[in-house]
């Protein structure tokens, strides 16, 4: 009994646990499920693939690994924020019902099928704004203006389905907000990520209208713009601090 009882008090203790920086969530899914198992064997099959590299074959190639770990960095930054924002969610919420099962095996999927596009697109990058391209092989080989806009529809196009994707996990999350138990805040901090989310996404819309839009010797600066997702986020956050203040949470 005593045994038990113990064992109780480790799990109401673990259930209450709040990570440090999580301040407006108590987190409440601490048992890894079997859809985060598949998830996180997806992610790191997604950062081997990012790095695999072939062995350099002369000293010259082995000199120029550097750009190589530029454009690896850029894509890993991206792949761990991903794996932040889906592993924060199942940590807040612990839901495993269809939907969620549904929605996170399309994600993966995506994951899955952008990853060379991504290397891709942060090779070109890397390589233009480095001196890595030659005469031999001039960036207009690799990628012609009239091809820019398609390349921000491709990329346009996964930043909006994974932020589409994250809007209605949390619109799921905040339509069972009752069920998961949530308090005003965490009800609150759930519709700014449904905000966030679905401002990322606009975001990604204008982004590939303008490129399709404007001049196409205007149209490989438009990705700028994602600069304002900072922006997105200050002004959702700066809503949901005000609801909590009408709300007097």
């Amino acid at each position: 009994m005593l045994c038990a009882t113990t064992a109780g008090e480790v799990q109401s203790m673990s259930r209450s646990y709040k990570l440090h920086g999580e301040k407006n969530f108590q987190w409440r899914g601490m048992d890894v499920s079997r859809i985060e198992n598949l998830s996180d064997i997806v992610f790191a099959l997604v950062l081997a693939l990012a790095a695999t590299q072939s062995i350099p074959q002369s000293f010259e190639e082995l000199t120029g690994l550097w750009r190589d770990a530029l454009s690896l960095a850029a894509c890993f930054g991206l792949i761990i924020f991903l794996w932040r924002t889906h592993h924060v969610f199942f940590r807040r919420y612990d839901l495993q019902d269809s939907v969620v099962s549904t929605l996170n095996a399309v994600l993966l999927f995506l994951l899955l099928a952008y990853i060379y596009p991504l290397m891709f697109m942060t090779d070109f990058v890397v390589n233009l704004y480095t001196g890595g391209f030659s005469q031999e092989q001039p960036p207009g080989d690799v990628l012609a203006y009239a091809q820019i806009k398609w390349l921000y529809l491709i990329y346009g196009g996964f930043f909006a389905s994974v932020f589409g994707l994250f809007a209605l996990l949390y619109a799921h999350a905040l339509r069972h907000a009752d069920d998961i138990g949530l308090n005003e805040r965490e009800r609150v901090y759930t519709r700014y990520e449904v905000e966030f989310a679905l401002g990322v996404l606009t975001l990604s819309v204008v982004i590939i209208v303008s490129a399709f839009v404007l001049p196409t010797i205007l149209s490989p600066y438009v990705g700028m713009a994602y600069s304002l997702m900072g922006l997105v986020a200050w002004i959702c956050g700066a809503r949901a601090e005000s609801r909590l203040k009408r709300a007097g949470a």
